[in-house]
């Protein structure tokens, strides 16, 4: 039988892009399907990223929009520790460009942009039937294998029967304009109140353009932390002006699997995210990496079956799954702490050596690096001692995050 194409992508984000590209240039007939008719629109990121993710998406300059060089730490009681200053830690990006330039490379490596939203998929006869919606129309096509890029309520994990990220925030962001106190500096907020589960945020943009927004968990909801967020820092939000609101869901651990006969799920889909920062684009891009290279080594094999596709989660997890593992367990380790708790480690944070180890070690896609090196260092040693009498199991989750992992 023939098939309408070797390669299905669902969703043009940068995962699934950079997947269709990878596997168009090397000659596979690739169908990247995009539910939007913008690819980029609506946006749903903050869109704060590391000059490694530059790098590894190939892309240039172009989508910067504004440089990033620390960070305050701002708790619901008044603490406060500012990280970082002077170098670039970060930058900002016109996240619509930035996916309308990776689809734009997958397609001209031969990918094709379907404007389509996938209504389910099945198996069939040892590949894929993909069953879309345009403008009201129905149409259908098959693929040897599909590639779930379409986000942390993947309709094609669901359609073919593979389970997701179980722990999941839900986040509200607004883009408009605010005076800040420093515009190379972003602002994060934290406490159990504040943003139960999470943290807000307020990212400078240039310009006096801001992205702000706060996530919640435990069925906060997350338009009323935002209003608290504002009310709790008048200094900071008074005279923000709101151009734009957007909602999001940010998978927090891996799916159970990323891999399955005809099937791999990358990016949010297969919970492929940093779980201290709700970050996906570096990983995303990462994982679409190893997704490629494992598609092409199963045609090769001419083995799509969950045997053939295994070797993909074995390598993604080989290059990020440790550091994700790590910052899982940090995260835990925090939001097993009290506000109190907080306040004490947000405190310590202004001494000289740990800020010093922060400038130097900081990295917003391997933070457990410099969360570790915080943790032993001696000026931590003292506070750590004091959480670990007060919060053995807190104190717990960060030992097991030095534990080894097994791609």
């Amino acid at each position: 039988m023939t098939l309408d194409c070797d390669v299905a992508v669902v969703g043009a984000g940068p995962a699934g892009s950079r997947t269709a590209r990878n596997l168009a240039r090397a000659g596979l007939r690739v169908r990247l399907l995009e539910e939007h008719r913008r690819v980029g629109v609506p946006s749903h990121c903050s869109g704060l990223i590391s000059l490694r993710t530059l790098r590894e998406a190939e892309i240039g300059d172009d989508a910067i929009i504004h440089r990033i060089t620390g960070a305050f730490i701002h708790t619901e009681n008044g603490g406060e520790a500012a990280l970082g200053g002077g170098a670039t830690r970060a930058v900002a990006i016109d996240r619509v460009r930035w996916d309308e330039t990776l689809s734009e490379q997958a397609q001209a490596a031969g990918a094709d942009l379907v404007r389509a939203r996938l209504t389910s998929a099945q198996h069939e006869n040892g590949h894929v039937r993909l069953h879309t919606q345009t403008d009201g129309r129905n149409s259908s096509f098959t693929a040897r294998i599909v590639v779930g890029a379409d986000g942390a309520h993947s309709r094609v994990a669901r359609s073919l029967g593979m389970a997701g990220p179980s722990e999941r925030v839900y986040c509200l962001g607004i883009e408009g304009k605010l005076t800040t106190p420093r515009e190379d500096f972003v602002h994060v907020f934290v406490g159990s109140e504040l943003a139960p589960g999470w943290f807000g945020w307020i990212i400078p943009t240039g310009d006096g353009g801001v992205r702000a927004g706060i996530g919640s968990q435990n069925g906060a909801k997350p338009i009323a932390c935002y209003q608290r967020m504002t009310q709790m820092f008048p200094r900071l939000f008074d005279g923000i002006e709101s151009c734009r609101l957007y909602g999001g869901t940010i998978p927090l651990d891996f799916a159970p699997r990323s891999y399955d006969d005809n099937v791999l799920l990358v990016g949010d889909a297969a919970g492929q995210v940093k779980p201290f920062s709700g970050g996906g684009i570096y990983t995303g891009l990462v994982a679409g990496r190893h997704a490629s290279a494992a598609i092409l080594r199963a045609f090769e094999r001419d083995d799509v079956s969950a045997t053939g596709l295994a070797p993909y989660e074995r390598t993604w997890k080989r290059e990020i799954g440790r550091e994700l593992l790590r910052s899982l367990r940090i995260r835990r380790f925090g939001l097993a702490l009290s506000d109190g708790e907080v306040e004490r480690v947000v405190a310590a944070l202004q001494s000289e050596g740990l800020q010093q180890l922060a400038a130097r070690h900081g990295d917003i896609d391997y933070p457990s690096r410099v969360l570790l090196r915080l943790a032993r260092s001696l000026p931590a040693l003292s506070l750590l001692a004091w959480v670990t009498l007060r919060r053995p199991g807190a104190a717990w989750n960060l030992a097991r995050a030095h534990l080894p992992f097994a791609a």
